[in-house]
C-alpha cells in the first residue's frame, strides 16, 4: 500500500499522529482521511496553546489584578474533547484489552 502523505500545513504533532496512524490503520476513505486531518490539525493547536499556556503560566491577571485562569486553559480542555471525539468517529478507540475484573462466580 502506497503511504499517503500528510496535508500540507500540519506541523510537527499532527505529522508524527498522521504517519503512526497510517501505518497503523488501513485508512483509503476520504471521510477518515479528513477526520485524521483534523485530529492532526486539533494536535498542532492543542501543542501551539500548551506552549502559550507554559510560557504565561496558568493563571493570569486580569485587567484589576486578580488572578484568573489562562484564557488558553479553556481552549486546552476544547480541544482535547474536540481530539477524542473524532478519534471515537474513526473508531480507533474500538480494540479492546483484556478483561480488568475478574470472572463471576455465577
Amino acid at each position: 500500500m502506497k503511504q499517503i502523505k500528510a496535508p500540507k500545513g500540519l506541523k510537527k504533532a499532527g505529522k508524527r499522529f498522521w504517519t503512526k496512524v497510517l501505518l497503523e490503520y488501513e485508512l483509503q476513505e476520504i471521510h477518515d482521511l479528513e477526520r485524521l486531518a483534523m485530529a492532526c490539525k486539533c494536535l498542532d493547536d492543542l501543542a501551539d496553546i500548551e506552549a502559550q499556556v507554559e510560557l504565561d503560566g496558568k493563571f493570569v491577571k486580569n485587567r484589576y489584578g486578580s488572578p484568573v485562569e489562562h484564557p488558553g486553559c479553556k481552549s486546552v480542555r476544547d480541544h482535547r474533547m474536540l481530539f477524542i471525539k473524532i478519534i471515537r468517529e474513526l473508531g480507533f478507540d474500538l480494540t479492546t484489552g483484556p478483561e480488568s475484573r475478574p470472572p463471576r462466580k455465577y
